[in-house]
């Protein structure tokens, strides 16, 4: 079984995701409060799941699935109210479906492997197509990450295939 990390500048929160989760069976190891000190966590445990905000007070929930280490995935609650799969990241909405989230949870830390590896190739086009629109089109990175998402999104395409289809039409 995986590690679970839940992270959640609000304690209350924090421990109530906790209860969920361990109601649900699971066990969490660690709660913080920070994207970043997940991040550490995560460089000393060799796969785990960690659920998050979309939006916490250091970074967002696609910057911090980015930075995590292999076999590592994260589950982001976010007020937008959409459902959405990307990469090594699946955002659900708030309010939370418990049987879903536990659901959801569940599968990912009995998983032996990370929801969808990127080999390294891949991790390769995704910073150039960031890097190409940042320069381009003028945004930073978490816009350009978010942009690389949501058409990822639309077109039904992997983020690196989606990365790859913006540089041949940006070259």
């Amino acid at each position: 079984m995986k590690d679970i990390i839940v992270v959640y500048p609000v304690k209350e929160t924090a421990m109530a995701i906790r209860a969920l989760i361990e109601k649900g069976g699971y066990h969490v190891s660690h709660i913080c409060a920070l994207g970043s000190t997940a991040l550490e966590i995560s460089q000393e445990k060799s796969r785990g799941v960690i659920v998050c905000p979309f939006l916490m007070r250091d970074m967002s929930s696609a910057e911090l699935a980015e930075a995590l280490p292999v076999d590592f995935d994260v589950v982001a609650l976010s007020k937008n109210g959409r459902e959405q799969y990307m990469g090594n990241m699946i955002t659900l909405p708030l309010p939370i479906n418990s049987n879903e989230f536990l659901q959801t949870v569940g599968l990912l830390a009995a998983s032996k492997s990370s929801f969808t590896k990127r080999s390294e190739s891949d991790n390769d086009y995704i910073t150039k197509a960031k890097q190409a629109l940042m320069s381009i089109k003028g945004m930073d990175e978490m816009h350009a990450h978010k942009f690389l998402q949501s058409e990822s999104m639309k077109s039904g395409k992997k983020l690196a295939q989606t990365a790859m289809d913006i540089l041949d039409n940006l070259a």
